[in-house]
């Protein structure tokens, strides 16, 4: 996650704080071990306060139905239900935190990771109040859009590069101490490797 900020942040810039927005996600009959891992992953990221701050939404899951007789959407082969996955709250604590973010004159730069143009509003609105500060979009590979480009909504924008990502992963084995100071290992789930 560190790294992972490193190689987004302009040079000439000092990386003071970086949020993260989740949620919780539940287990499913074909991926029971998917809490765990995620479980995992966020204590690893814990370990990285007070640089890292985690804000959680809320995961839920709902029966996917149909657009036109509204009935539950099944599979087609084995019959069970369809459940979609929802993360709620996650895009309302991003821009909340942006704007208290500039309010509160946190910072001079903010970067928004995310491809979704729901976040156009958002950037128009702090370029206009906040036309001083400078307002980066990291776009994700392959997630690019330009409802978020342009400067009416930001200073300037930019592809992550695959290899961020690669180059920004978690040892396999972070062993480290608590508040307590018991010691803590974490492993890489080999679902990772």
């Amino acid at each position: 996650m560190k790294k992972f900020g490193a190689y987004i942040t302009p040079h000439d810039c000092n990386l003071t704080k970086l949020r993260y927005f989740t949620s919780r996600v539940k287990a499913f009959a074909d991926d029971p071990d998917k809490p765990a891992r995620q479980g995992t992953y966020l204590d690893a990221i814990y370990r990285l306060k007070p640089l890292v701050e985690i804000t959680y939404g809320n995961y839920q899951a709902f029966q996917s139905h149909c657009r036109h007789c509204d009935n539950d959407v099944n599979c087609a082969y084995c019959g069970k239900p369809h459940i979609k996955p929802n993360e709620k709250k996650t895009d309302v604590n991003i821009a909340t935190y942006m704007l208290v973010d500039a309010i509160e004159d946190r910072c001079d730069v903010q970067i928004l990771v995310s491809g979704d143009g729901d976040y156009e509003n958002l950037l128009k609105e702090l370029r206009r109040v906040y036309s001083a500060k400078e307002l980066i979009v990291a776009f994700p590979p392959k997630r690019k859009n330009n409802k978020l480009t342009g400067a009416t909504k930001c200073t300037f924008s930019y592809v992550i590069a695959e290899d961020a990502f690669k180059n920004s992963q978690f040892s396999d084995v972070i062993t480290f101490k608590t508040k307590k100071g018991k010691t803590v290992t974490l492993l890489k789930p080999p679902k990772w490797a």
